[in-house]
Protein backbone atom coordinates (compact mmCIF):
# COMPACT_ATOMS: atom_id res chain seq x y z
CA UNK A 1 0.00 0.00 0.00
CA UNK A 2 1.32 3.08 -0.80
CA UNK A 3 1.10 6.77 1.13
CA UNK A 4 -1.87 8.96 0.14
CA UNK A 5 -1.47 12.28 -1.81
CA UNK A 6 -1.09 15.00 0.42
CA UNK A 7 -4.63 16.36 0.39
CA UNK A 8 -8.00 15.32 3.15
CA UNK A 9 -9.78 13.61 0.34
CA UNK A 10 -7.08 11.32 -0.84
CA UNK A 11 -6.38 10.11 2.63
CA UNK A 12 -10.14 9.71 4.03
CA UNK A 13 -10.03 7.51 0.41
CA UNK A 14 -6.94 5.43 1.97
CA UNK A 15 -8.30 5.22 5.64
CA UNK A 16 -11.42 3.76 4.14
CA UNK A 17 -8.93 0.97 2.49
CA UNK A 18 -7.31 0.04 5.90
CA UNK A 19 -9.73 -1.90 7.78
CA UNK A 20 -9.95 -4.96 5.36
CA UNK A 21 -6.39 -4.40 4.09
CA UNK A 22 -4.26 -7.47 2.58
CA UNK A 23 -1.42 -5.58 1.72
CA UNK A 24 1.43 -6.69 4.54
CA UNK A 25 3.20 -3.38 3.16
CA UNK A 26 3.55 -0.23 3.40
CA UNK A 27 5.51 2.67 1.54
CA UNK A 28 6.57 5.57 3.17
CA UNK A 29 7.75 8.40 0.55
CA UNK A 30 10.27 10.82 1.54
CA UNK A 31 8.31 13.71 1.31
CA UNK A 32 4.54 14.26 0.19
CA UNK A 33 5.11 15.31 -3.42
CA UNK A 34 3.54 19.07 -4.32
CA UNK A 35 1.98 20.88 -2.05
CA UNK A 36 0.80 19.35 1.39
CA UNK A 37 -2.42 21.36 1.68
CA UNK A 38 -4.21 22.56 5.14
CA UNK A 39 -5.43 20.21 7.69
CA UNK A 40 -3.82 16.71 5.74
CA UNK A 41 -0.71 16.93 7.48
CA UNK A 42 -2.72 15.77 11.03
CA UNK A 43 -3.94 13.62 8.49
CA UNK A 44 -1.30 11.80 7.32
CA UNK A 45 -0.01 11.33 10.80
CA UNK A 46 -3.14 9.89 11.74
CA UNK A 47 -3.19 7.33 8.91
CA UNK A 48 -0.24 6.20 9.69
CA UNK A 49 -0.83 5.34 13.20
CA UNK A 50 -4.59 4.10 12.46
CA UNK A 51 -2.33 1.63 9.88
CA UNK A 52 0.74 0.63 12.75
CA UNK A 53 -1.94 0.24 15.54
CA UNK A 54 -3.88 -2.27 12.88
CA UNK A 55 -0.71 -3.47 11.71
CA UNK A 56 0.80 -8.06 12.38
CA UNK A 57 4.41 -7.95 14.30
CA UNK A 58 5.13 -9.18 10.67
CA UNK A 59 3.73 -6.06 8.49
CA UNK A 60 6.64 -3.67 7.21
CA UNK A 61 7.14 -0.08 6.37
CA UNK A 62 9.21 0.62 3.39
CA UNK A 63 10.88 3.73 3.05
CA UNK A 64 11.03 3.60 -0.41
CA UNK A 65 13.57 6.11 -1.11
CA UNK A 66 16.40 5.04 1.18
CA UNK A 67 19.26 3.08 0.30
CA UNK A 68 20.44 1.36 3.64
CA UNK A 69 24.08 0.27 1.63
CA UNK A 70 24.49 4.14 0.76
CA UNK A 71 27.14 6.36 1.66
CA UNK A 72 24.55 8.95 2.44
CA UNK A 73 22.04 7.02 4.41
CA UNK A 74 22.53 8.50 7.42
CA UNK A 75 22.05 12.13 5.88
CA UNK A 76 18.78 11.03 4.19
CA UNK A 77 17.31 9.30 6.78
CA UNK A 78 17.71 12.37 8.76
CA UNK A 79 15.75 14.79 6.39
CA UNK A 80 12.86 12.42 6.22
CA UNK A 81 12.70 12.22 9.96
CA UNK A 82 11.68 16.10 9.46
CA UNK A 83 8.48 14.83 8.80
CA UNK A 84 6.38 13.84 11.42
CA UNK A 85 4.43 10.88 9.87
CA UNK A 86 8.08 9.50 9.06
CA UNK A 87 8.56 9.67 12.57
CA UNK A 88 5.40 7.58 12.91
CA UNK A 89 6.31 4.87 10.78
CA UNK A 90 9.73 4.09 12.27
CA UNK A 91 8.62 4.00 15.48
CA UNK A 92 5.01 2.34 15.24
CA UNK A 93 5.81 0.02 12.44
CA UNK A 94 6.56 -4.06 13.21
CA UNK A 95 9.39 -4.16 10.51
CA UNK A 96 11.50 -1.30 8.71
CA UNK A 97 12.70 -2.25 5.36
CA UNK A 98 14.58 -0.08 2.68
CA UNK A 99 13.86 0.88 -1.14
CA UNK A 100 15.56 -2.45 -1.42
CA UNK A 101 13.68 -4.79 1.11
CA UNK A 102 16.88 -4.54 3.07
CA UNK A 103 16.15 -4.55 6.91
CA UNK A 104 16.36 -1.30 8.61
CA UNK A 105 16.80 -1.47 12.60
CA UNK A 106 14.93 1.38 14.66
CA UNK A 107 18.89 2.69 16.32
CA UNK A 108 19.83 3.61 12.78
CA UNK A 109 17.72 6.97 13.25
CA UNK A 110 20.60 8.16 15.89
CA UNK A 111 20.40 11.54 13.64
CA UNK A 112 16.54 12.16 14.93
CA UNK A 113 18.25 13.02 18.40
CA UNK A 114 19.27 16.23 16.71
CA UNK A 115 15.93 17.37 16.29
CA UNK A 116 14.91 16.40 19.72
CA UNK A 117 18.16 18.52 21.16
CA UNK A 118 16.61 21.19 18.73
CA UNK A 119 13.42 21.03 20.50
CA UNK A 120 14.90 21.12 23.96
CA UNK A 121 17.12 23.95 23.34
CA UNK A 122 14.75 25.99 21.91
CA UNK A 123 16.41 26.20 18.94
CA UNK A 124 12.60 25.25 16.72
CA UNK A 125 13.52 26.52 13.35
CA UNK A 126 16.13 23.06 13.36
CA UNK A 127 13.44 20.83 14.60
CA UNK A 128 13.01 19.46 10.84
CA UNK A 129 14.83 19.66 7.71
CA UNK A 130 12.59 21.26 4.79
CA UNK A 131 12.19 24.93 3.71
CA UNK A 132 8.90 25.46 5.22
CA UNK A 133 8.91 28.55 8.50
CA UNK A 134 7.89 25.63 10.95
CA UNK A 135 8.47 23.93 14.39
CA UNK A 136 7.90 20.42 14.88
CA UNK A 137 7.76 19.18 18.45
CA UNK A 138 7.33 15.92 18.58
CA UNK A 139 7.77 12.86 21.50
CA UNK A 140 7.96 9.14 21.50
CA UNK A 141 6.55 7.15 24.22
CA UNK A 142 8.68 4.68 25.88
CA UNK A 143 11.53 6.53 24.25
CA UNK A 144 14.03 8.30 26.63
CA UNK A 145 12.08 11.92 26.21
CA UNK A 146 9.00 10.96 26.16
CA UNK A 147 7.54 14.37 26.82
CA UNK A 148 7.46 17.30 24.68
CA UNK A 149 9.77 18.73 27.28
CA UNK A 150 9.47 22.91 26.20
CA UNK A 151 5.68 22.03 27.58
CA UNK A 152 6.42 20.02 30.65
CA UNK A 153 8.03 20.87 34.16
CA UNK A 154 9.17 18.59 36.86
CA UNK A 155 7.47 18.49 39.42
CA UNK A 156 7.34 15.85 42.69
CA UNK A 157 9.83 14.22 40.63
CA UNK A 158 6.70 13.80 37.63
CA UNK A 159 6.62 15.59 34.47
CA UNK A 160 3.48 17.87 34.02
CA UNK A 161 2.45 20.29 31.87
CA UNK A 162 3.52 23.63 32.30
CA UNK A 163 0.94 27.00 33.19
CA UNK A 164 -0.38 28.58 30.31
CA UNK A 165 2.03 31.65 31.22
CA UNK A 166 5.45 29.64 30.35
CA UNK A 167 3.87 27.75 27.02
CA UNK A 168 3.23 31.30 26.17
CA UNK A 169 7.24 31.69 26.32
CA UNK A 170 7.44 28.98 24.70
CA UNK A 171 5.12 30.43 21.95
CA UNK A 172 6.94 33.49 21.33
CA UNK A 173 9.95 32.23 21.17
CA UNK A 174 8.52 29.67 18.15
CA UNK A 175 6.52 32.63 16.46
CA UNK A 176 10.15 34.98 16.46
CA UNK A 177 11.67 31.75 14.75
CA UNK A 178 8.88 31.41 12.16
CA UNK A 179 8.40 35.03 11.83
CA UNK A 180 11.23 37.28 12.59
CA UNK A 181 9.70 40.69 11.17
CA UNK A 182 6.73 40.36 14.25
CA UNK A 183 7.07 43.14 16.50
CA UNK A 184 6.72 42.83 20.09
CA UNK A 185 3.25 43.86 20.82
CA UNK A 186 1.54 41.27 17.80
CA UNK A 187 3.97 38.75 18.76
CA UNK A 188 2.28 38.32 22.28
CA UNK A 189 -1.10 38.83 20.74
CA UNK A 190 -0.93 35.95 18.95
CA UNK A 191 0.88 33.60 21.23
CA UNK A 192 -2.10 34.62 24.02
CA UNK A 193 -4.28 32.94 21.66
CA UNK A 194 -1.91 30.43 20.59
CA UNK A 195 -0.63 29.22 24.36
CA UNK A 196 -4.37 28.87 25.39
CA UNK A 197 -5.21 26.46 22.69
CA UNK A 198 -1.72 24.12 23.21
CA UNK A 199 -1.81 24.07 26.69
CA UNK A 200 -5.26 23.08 27.01
CA UNK A 201 -4.75 20.08 24.05
CA UNK A 202 -1.32 18.70 24.81
CA UNK A 203 -2.92 18.21 28.56
CA UNK A 204 -5.65 16.57 26.97
CA UNK A 205 -3.71 13.88 25.15
CA UNK A 206 -1.30 13.54 28.42
CA UNK A 207 -4.36 12.70 30.50
CA UNK A 208 -5.77 10.09 28.07
CA UNK A 209 -3.34 9.36 25.10
CA UNK A 210 -0.60 7.68 26.75
CA UNK A 211 -2.90 4.45 27.84
CA UNK A 212 -5.30 2.30 25.99
CA UNK A 213 -9.13 2.84 26.58
CA UNK A 214 -8.52 -0.06 29.61
CA UNK A 215 -5.93 2.92 31.33
CA UNK A 216 -2.95 0.70 30.56
CA UNK A 217 0.10 2.42 28.94
CA UNK A 218 0.83 1.60 25.80
CA UNK A 219 4.54 0.36 24.74
CA UNK A 220 4.95 2.51 22.15
CA UNK A 221 3.46 5.60 20.72
CA UNK A 222 3.39 9.46 19.71
CA UNK A 223 2.24 12.85 20.22
CA UNK A 224 3.49 15.79 17.77
CA UNK A 225 2.64 19.15 17.95
CA UNK A 226 3.39 21.47 15.03
CA UNK A 227 3.48 24.97 14.26
CA UNK A 228 3.71 25.76 10.04
CA UNK A 229 3.39 29.73 8.88
CA UNK A 230 1.49 29.66 5.08
CA UNK A 231 0.90 32.52 3.29
CA UNK A 232 -2.06 32.39 1.24
CA UNK A 233 -2.74 34.20 -1.92
CA UNK A 234 -5.14 34.38 -4.84
CA UNK A 235 -3.31 32.34 -7.15
CA UNK A 236 -1.58 29.51 -4.66
CA UNK A 237 -5.24 29.06 -2.52
CA UNK A 238 -6.63 26.01 -4.27
CA UNK A 239 -3.64 24.00 -3.96
CA UNK A 240 -3.20 24.64 -0.18
CA UNK A 241 -7.05 23.74 -0.34
CA UNK A 242 -6.50 20.36 -1.59
CA UNK A 243 -10.02 21.04 -3.39
CA UNK A 244 -11.70 20.43 -0.24
CA UNK A 245 -14.73 23.34 -0.27
CA UNK A 246 -14.65 23.69 3.40
CA UNK A 247 -10.93 24.78 3.58
CA UNK A 248 -11.39 26.97 0.71
CA UNK A 249 -14.46 28.59 1.83
CA UNK A 250 -12.86 29.43 4.67
CA UNK A 251 -9.74 30.79 3.38
CA UNK A 252 -11.57 32.98 0.56
CA UNK A 253 -13.58 34.88 3.77
CA UNK A 254 -10.62 35.56 5.03
CA UNK A 255 -8.97 37.07 1.49
CA UNK A 256 -11.94 39.14 1.09
CA UNK A 257 -12.68 40.17 4.89
CA UNK A 258 -10.14 40.19 7.39
CA UNK A 259 -8.61 43.38 7.81
CA UNK A 260 -4.87 41.97 8.09
CA UNK A 261 -5.21 41.41 4.06
CA UNK A 262 -1.96 42.95 2.25
CA UNK A 263 -2.82 43.92 -1.95
CA UNK A 264 0.15 44.32 -4.39
CA UNK A 265 -0.03 44.36 -8.33
CA UNK A 266 0.03 41.12 -9.97
CA UNK A 267 2.86 39.99 -11.90
CA UNK A 268 1.15 37.87 -14.77
CA UNK A 269 -2.73 38.73 -14.89
CA UNK A 270 -4.71 41.81 -14.27
CA UNK A 271 -6.35 42.62 -11.33
CA UNK A 272 -4.59 42.92 -7.58
CA UNK A 273 -3.23 39.39 -5.51
CA UNK A 274 -4.35 39.28 -2.24
CA UNK A 275 -2.23 37.62 0.94
CA UNK A 276 -2.74 36.55 4.10
CA UNK A 277 -0.35 34.49 6.39
CA UNK A 278 -2.38 31.73 8.27
CA UNK A 279 -0.92 29.90 11.15
CA UNK A 280 -1.42 25.70 10.77
CA UNK A 281 -1.34 24.20 14.42
CA UNK A 282 -1.63 20.45 14.41
CA UNK A 283 -2.16 18.43 17.06
CA UNK A 284 -1.95 14.33 16.55
CA UNK A 285 -1.92 11.78 19.24
CA UNK A 286 -2.24 7.90 18.88
CA UNK A 287 -4.32 7.21 22.03
CA UNK A 288 -7.92 5.32 21.93
CA UNK A 289 -9.45 8.53 20.69
CA UNK A 290 -12.38 10.68 22.48
CA UNK A 291 -15.09 8.25 22.12
CA UNK A 292 -13.49 5.45 23.40
CA UNK A 293 -12.05 7.26 26.31
CA UNK A 294 -15.01 9.05 27.30
CA UNK A 295 -17.01 6.03 27.35
CA UNK A 296 -14.49 3.85 29.09
CA UNK A 297 -14.21 6.87 31.81
CA UNK A 298 -17.22 8.86 32.07
CA UNK A 299 -18.51 9.34 35.83
CA UNK A 300 -21.52 6.74 35.61
CA UNK A 301 -22.17 3.77 33.60
CA UNK A 302 -18.36 2.93 32.12
CA UNK A 303 -18.16 0.62 29.17
CA UNK A 304 -15.05 -0.70 27.51
CA UNK A 305 -15.12 -0.63 23.52
CA UNK A 306 -12.59 -2.80 21.76
CA UNK A 307 -13.55 -2.01 18.79
CA UNK A 308 -15.67 1.14 17.29
CA UNK A 309 -18.20 -1.03 14.99
CA UNK A 310 -19.32 -2.64 18.48
CA UNK A 311 -20.99 0.64 18.83
CA UNK A 312 -23.43 2.31 17.04
CA UNK A 313 -22.33 5.54 15.01
CA UNK A 314 -24.78 7.51 17.38
CA UNK A 315 -23.46 6.35 20.41
CA UNK A 316 -19.96 7.02 19.19
CA UNK A 317 -20.75 10.85 17.89
CA UNK A 318 -22.75 11.06 21.46
CA UNK A 319 -19.62 10.60 22.76
CA UNK A 320 -17.70 12.69 21.57
CA UNK A 321 -20.13 15.68 21.63
CA UNK A 322 -20.12 15.19 25.38
CA UNK A 323 -16.54 15.97 25.63
CA UNK A 324 -16.91 19.19 24.24
CA UNK A 325 -19.62 20.15 26.58
CA UNK A 326 -18.74 22.38 29.82
CA UNK A 327 -18.22 21.18 32.53
CA UNK A 328 -17.69 17.58 31.21
CA UNK A 329 -15.20 15.55 32.61
CA UNK A 330 -13.74 12.53 33.41
CA UNK A 331 -10.21 13.18 34.58
CA UNK A 332 -12.07 12.79 38.08
CA UNK A 333 -10.73 16.43 38.46
CA UNK A 334 -13.81 19.12 39.38
CA UNK A 335 -11.24 21.68 38.19
CA UNK A 336 -11.14 20.31 34.92
CA UNK A 337 -14.24 20.35 32.39
CA UNK A 338 -14.04 23.52 30.58
CA UNK A 339 -10.60 22.88 28.10
CA UNK A 340 -12.35 21.67 24.90
CA UNK A 341 -15.11 24.30 25.36
CA UNK A 342 -12.88 27.24 26.09
CA UNK A 343 -10.59 25.73 22.92
CA UNK A 344 -13.62 26.16 20.79
CA UNK A 345 -14.77 29.13 22.11
CA UNK A 346 -11.66 30.69 21.63
CA UNK A 347 -11.34 29.86 18.17
CA UNK A 348 -14.52 31.83 17.59
CA UNK A 349 -12.92 34.90 18.78
CA UNK A 350 -9.68 34.30 16.76
CA UNK A 351 -12.03 33.66 13.59
CA UNK A 352 -10.13 30.03 13.12
CA UNK A 353 -10.84 27.20 11.59
CA UNK A 354 -11.13 23.88 13.05
CA UNK A 355 -10.89 19.85 11.82
CA UNK A 356 -11.43 17.11 14.38
CA UNK A 357 -10.88 13.63 12.86
CA UNK A 358 -11.42 10.75 15.89
CA UNK A 359 -12.79 7.25 15.38
CA UNK A 360 -15.82 6.88 12.42
CA UNK A 361 -15.90 11.06 12.61
CA UNK A 362 -14.82 14.11 11.68
CA UNK A 363 -15.90 18.02 12.28
CA UNK A 364 -15.50 21.08 11.32
CA UNK A 365 -15.91 24.40 12.35
CA UNK A 366 -15.10 28.05 11.52
CA UNK A 367 -16.91 28.45 8.07
CA UNK A 368 -18.80 31.90 7.74
CA UNK A 369 -21.67 29.96 5.14
CA UNK A 370 -22.05 27.26 8.29
CA UNK A 371 -22.06 30.81 10.60
CA UNK A 372 -24.89 32.06 8.66
CA UNK A 373 -26.67 29.23 8.02
CA UNK A 374 -26.86 28.00 11.83
CA UNK A 375 -27.58 31.17 12.79
CA UNK A 376 -30.67 31.53 10.74
CA UNK A 377 -31.67 28.17 12.05
CA UNK A 378 -31.20 29.19 15.60
CA UNK A 379 -33.53 32.25 15.25
CA UNK A 380 -36.49 29.92 14.29
CA UNK A 381 -36.31 28.10 17.48
CA UNK A 382 -38.45 29.86 20.31
CA UNK A 383 -35.93 28.66 23.38
CA UNK A 384 -32.30 27.94 23.42
CA UNK A 385 -30.73 25.42 25.71
CA UNK A 386 -26.79 25.52 26.26
CA UNK A 387 -26.81 23.11 24.13
CA UNK A 388 -28.93 22.43 20.16
CA UNK A 389 -28.54 19.67 17.79
CA UNK A 390 -29.96 20.96 14.24
CA UNK A 391 -31.74 18.73 11.89
CA UNK A 392 -28.44 18.75 9.68
CA UNK A 393 -26.44 16.87 12.15
CA UNK A 394 -25.00 19.91 13.62
CA UNK A 395 -23.72 20.65 17.25
CA UNK A 396 -24.45 23.76 18.36
CA UNK A 397 -23.14 25.36 21.88
CA UNK A 398 -24.50 28.15 23.57
CA UNK A 399 -24.43 30.66 26.27
CA UNK A 400 -27.05 32.50 26.96
CA UNK A 401 -29.05 32.32 23.83
CA UNK A 402 -25.84 33.00 22.15
CA UNK A 403 -24.13 30.80 19.83
CA UNK A 404 -20.73 30.09 21.42
CA UNK A 405 -18.86 27.37 18.84
CA UNK A 406 -20.36 24.40 16.83
CA UNK A 407 -19.51 21.17 15.24
CA UNK A 408 -20.68 20.26 11.80
CA UNK A 409 -19.79 16.80 10.19
CA UNK A 410 -17.13 16.92 7.78
CA UNK A 411 -18.94 15.09 5.21
CA UNK A 412 -22.05 12.76 5.50
CA UNK A 413 -22.20 9.09 5.67
CA UNK A 414 -19.57 7.41 8.17
CA UNK A 415 -15.82 7.78 7.44
CA UNK A 416 -12.76 5.02 8.06
CA UNK A 417 -12.16 4.79 11.86
CA UNK A 418 -9.16 6.17 12.80
CA UNK A 419 -6.65 5.87 15.93
CA UNK A 420 -6.00 8.76 17.89
CA UNK A 421 -7.05 11.97 17.71
CA UNK A 422 -6.15 14.83 15.57
CA UNK A 423 -7.05 18.78 15.36
CA UNK A 424 -6.06 20.80 12.65
CA UNK A 425 -6.77 24.61 13.73
CA UNK A 426 -5.80 27.27 11.16
CA UNK A 427 -5.77 31.02 12.60
CA UNK A 428 -5.72 34.13 10.26
CA UNK A 429 -2.21 35.79 11.20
Amino acid sequence: MNMPEPDVEAIERAIALLDGRTDAELAIHPAAPGVTSFCAEAALLQFVVTWARGAKATDVAVFSKLDGSSENFEESLQKQLGLPYVVAAWVLAGKLCDGNHMTLKRREAKGYAAFLDAMDDFEFQHTHETLEPRANLVCVQGGKREFIRPFYEQYKSKWRVKPEGDIRVVIQDILSRLAPEWQGKYLREVSESLAHLVRELVENSDWWARMNHHGVEYDKGIRAVTFRLIEIDDTNLPKFSGGNTHISSYLLHNLTHNKRVKTEPPSSHTGVVRKLTFMELSIVDSGPGLARRWLASRPEEKKSVDKLSDISLDEEENAVIECFKKWRTSSGNSLRGVGLFSVASLLRKRNGFLRLRTGRLAFLFGTQSAINDIENQLRKQESLPDYVKLKDGTHVFLDDGQMIFFLRPWSHGELGAVEGTAYSILLPV
